[in-house]
């Protein structure tokens, strides 16, 4: 069983699965978008590298907004 199975499996409360699940998963896209970029700067290519990085920083913003929108239900951070 993988962490995300592990999540939804767990006895938390739903918010608290769904905090934990998007966080997982964004987490993994970020890696991921990251390593991509780093493999494009190498490989030099500008066009795809711009890509990439807007990839990036479209989960990163997903992220902030996820957290954003988190503290302002619970009072709490993630």
């Amino acid at each position: 069983m993988d962490e995300f199975d592990k999540i939804i499996a767990s006895d938390l409360p739903e918010l608290e699965k769904l905090a934990k699940a998007y966080h997982w998963t964004v987490t993994q896209y970020i890696h991921a978008a990251r390593f991509q970029v780093e493999l494009v700067q190498s490989m030099e290519d500008r066009d795809q590298m711009i890509k990439e990085q807007i990839k990036l920083g479209v989960m990163e913003s997903a992220w902030d907004m996820f957290e954003f929108c988190f503290l302002k239900v619970t009072g709490r951070k993630l």
